[in-house]
C-alpha cells in the first residue's frame, strides 16, 4: 500500500482532519494545565487564612470554601473559545468584545449565583420610611438633693430681702440654680410657693414625688422636657409611676458621661422615699424615619458601609450616615435611597467576599 492511500483525496477533508487533530491538542493541554494547579481554600470569616486542602478555620472552626480563581476560568473561556474556532469562527470577535464591555461595566459589583447566597445565608430588606418608637432606660432614684433645696432657700429668702441687696446679688444667686439644673419656669414654680424645696430632702408632697435619672451622651438629642416618663422600683414591683419630665441639667457629669433629668410623678399613696432606687423608661415617636435594620450597617472604623442588591445576583457596596440608633433599626441620613433594598444577614461574609475579588477597592464606592 503506498503512503499516499492513508491521506484524504478531497483537500477539504484534509482541512477538516487537521482541525480535530487541532482540537484534541488543545483539549490534552488543558486538561494538563488543570491537574497541575492546586486549589485552595480560605475561611470566608478570616479571608487571609488559606490552605490547600478542604477542612476547618484553626480561628473560628468554620468550613473552608474553595477560592475561585479568575485565571482559571479565563483559560477555560479561552480553549473553548479556540475549539469552536477549530470548527467555526463565526461572531467569535462580536462576543468577546460584547463580554469585555459587560466585565467593565460591572467591576464594581459583586456577582453571586442563587445558590451562593443561599449557602451563605443572605437575606435583604427594604429602606423604607418607618414609624419609629425610640426607649430610653434610664437608671433613676427618689430626689434627695440638699444641695438644690439650701440653694432654693437662699433665693427664696434673698428676693423677699431684694430692698435691701443689690440685683448682682439676686442674679448670682439665680445663675446658681441654673447651674444645678434648673430652668427659669422652674425657678419661678419652686419659689412660688406651689413647691415646697423641702421636698427635696424629705420626699414629695400633694401625691407627686421628684425623680432624678441619668441619661448618656448618645441621648441627650432625643430626650426633651415634656416628655412622658415611667418610673419602677423593686419595692413595689407591681406598680409604675407615671410622670413628665420637667427639666434637664445643662452640665455633663464628666466622670460617668451623664446629664441628668428632673422629672414629677404621680404618687397618691406617697410610697416613693428619698433615694429609693428604680429606673425610668422615657418612649419617643419618631414618625416617617428613613431607617434599615442595624444589621446591614458594617462599620469599617474609616466609614460605614450597606450592600445595596443592584440585581437578583448582584450587590454593590455604599458608604452611608447613620443618625439615630433605635433598636432594631438604624436612621439613614445620607447613601441610601427609599425602596432600595440591602443586606440585612451575613453581611461580613458578602464583605469577605468583596474583599477577596476586589481586594483593597471593595469599599471605593
Amino acid at each position: 500500500m503506498k503512503p499516499n492511500e492513508f491521506l484524504p483525496n478531497h483537500p477539504s477533508s484534509f482541512i477538516r482532519l487537521i482541525g480535530k487533530l487541532l482540537a484534541i491538542l488543545i483539549m490534552v493541554a488543558l486538561v494538563a494545565d488543570c491537574s497541575s494547579k492546586k486549589d485552595i481554600y480560605y475561611c470566608p470569616m478570616h479571608p487571609h487564612y488559606t490552605s490547600d486542602r478542604p477542612g476547618t478555620c484553626p480561628i473560628c472552626n468554620m468550613d473552608l470554601v474553595k477560592k475561585e480563581d479568575p485565571a482559571e476560568h479565563k483559560d477555560h473561556t479561552n480553549a473553548s473559545t479556540s475549539l469552536q474556532a477549530a470548527e467555526s469562527t463565526s461572531n467569535e470577535d462580536h462576543s468577546s468584545h460584547q463580554s469585555e464591555i459587560t466585565s467593565e461595566k460591572n467591576s464594581n459589583e459583586l456577582i453571586l449565583s442563587f445558590e451562593k447566597q443561599q449557602s451563605i445565608g443572605i437575606k435583604t430588606e427594604l429602606v423604607s420610611k418607618r414609624n419609629l418608637v425610640k426607649k430610653i432606660s434610664a437608671y433613676s432614684s427618689v430626689a434627695y438633693d440638699p444641695e438644690l433645696y439650701s440653694a432654693l432657700s437662699e433665693y427664696k429668702e434673698a428676693v423677699r430681702s431684694s430692698e435691701f441687696l443689690s440685683p448682682e446679688i439676686i442674679r448670682n444667686l439665680q445663675l446658681r440654680l441654673r447651674q444645678l439644673g434648673l430652668s427659669q419656669d422652674q425657678i419661678r414654680v419652686w419659689t412660688s410657693g406651689a413647691r415646697d424645696p423641702s421636698e427635696l430632702i424629705l420626699g414629695g408632697k400633694s401625691g407627686r414625688a421628684h425623680i432624678y435619672s441619668q441619661i448618656y451622651e448618645s441621648d441627650f438629642t432625643t430626650a426633651k422636657v415634656g416628655l412622658p416618663i415611667k418610673f419602677k422600683t423593686d419595692v413595689y414591683p407591681e406598680k409604675e409611676f407615671i410622670g413628665r419630665i420637667k427639666s434637664i441639667d445643662v452640665i455633663l457629669d464628666k466622670n460617668n458621661r451623664t446629664l441628668r433629668l428632673r422629672s414629677e410623678v404621680s404618687d397618691p399613696g406617697q410610697l416613693l422615699k428619698p433615694q429609693m432606687f428604680g429606673d425610668a423608661m422615657i418612649e419617643v415617636s419618631l414618625p416617617k424615619v428613613l431607617s434599615v435594620p442595624t444589621s446591614a450597617i458594617l462599620d469599617t472604623g474609616k466609614q460605614k458601609i450597606a450592600y445595596v442588591q443592584t440585581a437578583p445576583d448582584r450587590f454593590q457596596a455604599v458608604s452611608v450616615q447613620t443618625g439615630k440608633n433605635i433598636e432594631p433599626w438604624v436612621e439613614i441620613l445620607s447613601g441610601l435611597k427609599e425602596e432600595q433594598r440591602v443586606v440585612t444577614e451575613s453581611t461580613f461574609l458578602i464583605d469577605s467576599e468583596a474583599k477577596i475579588r476586589f481586594g483593597s477597592e471593595s469599599h471605593a464606592h
